[in-house]
């Protein structure tokens, strides 16, 4: 039997309604793709969420990349992030070879 939305709510507790309202939901597609996705990803409970955090990720990659960028400008004629590590840790070890030096004196 197919009641109108007015029977529903005139004869139906809320709690009922809510229960129908579920029971159509879990026949849409929509609801098993973001149960998908919810048991997929922890913390995640919807498809805008996951695009949500998948923007914020794409974000902190970028932003790592800059950073990238702006070690290897330091360093001028350094073409990797290693090289420039490794420069730097040259450099420090030169720096302690000089103060243990100093302090010999």
């Amino acid at each position: 039997m197919v009641f109108s939305k007015k029977e529903v709510q005139e004869n139906y507790p809320l709690a009922e309604r809510i229960k129908m309202e579920r029971a159509k939901t879990q026949n849409s597609i929509t609801y098993w793709i973001n149960e998908l996705v919810s048991t997929q990803f922890p913390g995640i409970d919807d498809v805008p969420a996951l695009i949500q955090m998948t923007h914020s990720l794409i974000a902190q990659v970028e932003d790592l990349y800059k950073e990238k960028e702006s070690l290897l400008k330091v360093f001028p004629g350094v073409k990797s992030t290693q090289e420039a590590i490794d420069l730097a840790k040259g450099m420090e070890e030169q720096l302690k070879a000089i103060y243990a030096e100093k302090e010999g004196k």
